[in-house]
């Protein structure tokens, strides 16, 4: 059992250094190519950086906040 919370940790930390990686390189894109936040249309470049990261985002996050904690969470609100 204590297996797979090692498991759980280390996709969890890798998810969130991949996902910081993504940000960092959507913010380089942002300064090379002029785009200006809120913004997220201009060049095609751009435009590719920043999908790859949304992409990324909204598929993670799953494993780490699991069904029942996420309910739990909303109910005490």
């Amino acid at each position: 059992m204590a297996e797979n919370w090692i498991w759980l940790a280390a996709v969890s930390v890798l998810s969130v250094c991949q996902q910081g990686y993504f940000a960092a390189q959507v913010g380089k894109a942002r300064l090379k190519y002029k785009v200006m936040p809120p913004a997220i249309s201009g060049s095609p470049e751009f435009e590719r950086v920043f999908r790859a990261h949304f992409c990324h985002l909204s598929g993670s996050g799953i494993h780490i906040c699991p069904l029942p904690v996420f309910l739990g969470i909303f109910r005490s609100c």
